[in-house]
This record gives structure tokens, C-alpha cells and sequence, in this order.
């Protein structure tokens, strides 16, 4: 487990590998179906579903001002 941008990034063996699961920051949870052969793998993936989130919050709040 890791905290990266006010989310935690949870990995989990499975049996055919390394599972992520991540949690931002306004408590909303995800599962992704992706199964990554190491840990380290599987929480970079995590990084970077968060940083995909934190840019669709960016645009839709733009688009509200506009």
C-alpha cells in the first residue's frame, strides 16, 4: 500500500498475479481488472489511474466556469 496524491494505491496477489485496487482522496473506491505480473508494476498502474482522474475532475470543473 501506498499514498500518492491524497489516494491510496492497494495491491493484492492473486492467482495469476499482482491486482490493484485505489481509493481517492473523496473516499470513491475503484477495482481495475488488470492482472500485472509484479507488486511494483501493479501499484505504478495505480499512479496512474489516479493521475487520470485527478485531470477528468480538472476538466469538468473548467468546463463548468466556462
Amino acid at each position: 500500500m501506498i499514498n500518492y496524491k491524497q489516494s491510496i494505491v492497494e495491491s493484492k496477489k492473486e492467482l495469476n498475479g499482482v491486482s490493484v485496487d485505489y481509493t481517492e482522496s473523496e473516499e470513491n473506491q475503484y477495482e481495475e481488472s488488470f492482472s500485472f505480473l509484479t507488486e511494483a508494476e501493479a501499484l505504478n498502474f495505480g499512479k496512474v489511474c489516479i493521475e487520470r482522474l485527478i485531470k477528468l475532475k480538472s476538466k469538468s470543473i473548467n468546463k463548468a466556469y466556462l
